[in-house]
């Protein structure tokens, strides 16, 4: 039941784009950057990718949130990406790189995670 009059709208519903907030979305992208993760983990990553201490219990409502959707699965403690949530991933990554690039398609996606992937090797 949606919540504070929020309506969740499933992927693919409507022709509209998955309704996902920013810490959802990067809950979303530490499973599928690190795979199966505790809460915890998933507070570490996102603490490292905004240079700030982000508590798991501050992640909890994400969390539920994205498993209610059936983006992720969580059994014991663990919390896993599931294929509908690297789905809706795909799609905001793809906006995120678009907005970046300022709507002129000079960036190229797969160039672009290439070189994020390159930037986390490198600790950067």
């Amino acid at each position: 039941m949606p919540e504070l009059g929020a309506r969740v709208v499933a992927f693919g519903a409507y022709d509209a784009a998955p309704d996902l907030t920013v810490l959802e979305f990067c809950v979303g992208m530490a499973l599928a950057r690190k795979g199966p993760l505790t809460a915890r983990g998933i507070a570490a990553e996102i603490s490292a990718w905004f240079d700030h201490p982000v508590r798991a219990r501050s992640l909890s409502a994400q969390l539920d949130a994205i498993v209610r959707r059936g983006w992720a699965r969580l059994e014991s403690g663990t919390y896993t990406i599931a294929d509908a949530g690297s789905e809706a991933l795909s799609g905001f990554y793809c906006a995120l790189v678009r907005l970046l690039d300022g709507g002129r398609r000079l960036l190229d996606l797969g160039v672009f995670m290439s070189l994020i992937k390159e930037f986390e090797r490198s600790g950067s």
